[in-house]
């Protein structure tokens, strides 16, 4: 197990329980239109910040009519099979001088006086394999990364922060994180406007389209922990095209989180920042 993971325990124990109570089983997907797979996603991302709640059904139709036009039906490769999934971009630009610290605010964990992390790893691509609207996803993959060619290597010397992320969820008791690999990744907006919900910490905005140009291959181990486990896997996404949204932040404000939620993103910093987008519009 390398040291970054070590590091990282109690998050991967707060942030498994978490997710895996929100996965379903794993009999395989069928057709569903992608309100039906947006509204299995919901059910999965309910579970990883529990701060999201549960949306009524308005509120998820108002949400769905946003991301729903946006939904890619896709295939990557898991160990060399090919595997159906739904898929979507989402991409947040914040404005200059934003410091993390001032974006997450844990009053149990104040940062230390003068210390401003930048955003980084603003964009997040998604990809979901499920069965049932009404079931959380049989698999799903989150990938944190930006433009250009990002690593993944945890042996890097780079800062964590300054590395890709992605987590893979399969069945109810199988979780992966990344621990080497490159994503390629180019974002280009588009001038047709979008209307979703703001995160909590985003106070104005303005939503654009977006086409998200994506190459990339990742080895995976479990989280576990048996340090002795040597088992890996291999997920490639081939060049693909999904579609997504920009979510370019004019003006942010302070968003309280959980000890769990803090947790979760020393983990996977931009994971959760998925699931603001299914709240419901203040």
């Amino acid at each position: 197990m390398t040291t970054l993971k070590n590091k990282f325990i109690p998050a991967l124990v707060l942030a498994t329980s978490a997710l895996l109570s929100g996965c379903g089983d794993s009999s395989g997907p069928t057709s569903l239109d992608t309100n039906g797979a947006l509204q299995s996603l919901a059910l999965g991302l309910q579970s990883t910040d529990p701060a999201v709640g549960s949306p009524t059904a308005p509120d998820l139709a108002s949400i769905f009519a946003g991301i729903a036009p946006l939904v890619s039906q896709t295939s990557i490769t898991i160990d060399g099979a090919s595997q159906q999934m739904y898929a979507v971009g989402f991409r947040e630009s914040f404005p200059d001088g934003t410091c993390e610290e001032n974006l997450f605010v844990d009053p149990t964990f104040p940062p230390p006086p003068g210390v401003c992390t930048p955003p980084s790893m603003n964009t997040e691509l998604v990809f979901w394999q499920s069965h049932s609207a009404t079931q959380a996803p049989d698999r799903m993959l989150f990938v944190d990364t930006d433009p250009g060619t990002i690593d993944f290597d945890v042996t890097s010397s780079l800062e964590p922060q300054f590395l890709g992320f992605a987590i893979y969820v399969q069945g109810q008791n199988d979780v992966w994180s990344s621990l080497s690999g490159s994503m390629t990744s180019t974002v280009t907006g588009t001038a047709q406007t979008c209307s979703i919900p703001l995160p909590p910490y985003a106070k104005t905005a303005t939503c654009s389209v977006a086409n998200f140009d994506e190459q990339g291959q990742m080895v995976l181990e479990p989280f576990t922990l048996d340090q002795t486990s040597t088992r890996q896997m291999t997920i490639a996404i081939p060049r693909q095209t999904l579609h997504g949204f920009w979510l370019a932040i004019t003006e942010t404000q302070p968003y309280t989180i959980t000890v769990l939620a803090n947790r979760f993103r020393m983990l996977a910093p931009r994971l959760s920042r998925v699931a603001p987008y299914f709240r419901p519009a203040r």
